[in-house]
């Protein structure tokens, strides 16, 4: 699972732009989880780290979109669909963060592009809901659209939101 010479600079680079996301930012576990799996990425167990809420390596990765470690990963056999604990994949923070090119290789690599977490959610959802609104957000809804993905949670989330449960 060694690191190519040739990716090594941009993955280093892709670590530094993930924790500069905010949610990262401010949550010291996963600052930790990244620190000691960017210290580890050569590591056979790579795979099975899980940070906080268990979420893979993977799954920061499509939040940064960090195409070259997506690619490293995928190509060292992780789990495309790798679920954390509310059930969501790599492909939904992919969508919810607006990462159009984690989003492109997740799907070309066999992401389920509608699968719903455990609150019947699916990334375009997510999306919709929770994105960023800019021109990536416009342009990764378009593609989702395009390869198929549907809105789906939308109303049970409303629902919950005016029970004042989320």
């Amino acid at each position: 699972m060694a690191v190519p010479k040739s990716s090594k600079k941009a993955i280093d680079e892709e670590f530094e732009r993930l924790v500069k996301i905010r949610e990262i930012q401010l949550d010291p576990e996963a600052l930790k989880f990244l620190e000691n799996a960017c210290g580890s990425l050569g590591s056979k167990n790579m795979l099975d780290f899980r940070g906080p809420m268990k979420r893979s390596l993977l799954h920061y990765a499509a939040m940064g979109d960090c195409s070259e470690l997506i690619r490293h990963l995928l190509l060292n056999n992780a789990a495309v669909d790798v679920r954390d604990r509310n059930k969501r994949t790599p492909l939904s923070w992919a969508a919810e963060y607006a990462s159009l090119n984690a989003v492109k290789i997740l799907l070309l690599n066999g992401a389920k592009i509608n699968s719903t977490d455990d609150m019947y959610t699916t990334p375009l959802t997510w999306l919709l809901l929770a994105g960023p609104n800019n021109n990536h957000s416009a342009a990764t809804a378009s593609y989702l659209r395009k390869m198929g993905g549907k809105e789906k949670g939308m109303k049970r989330r409303w629902i919950l939101k005016k029970l004042h449960l989320f």
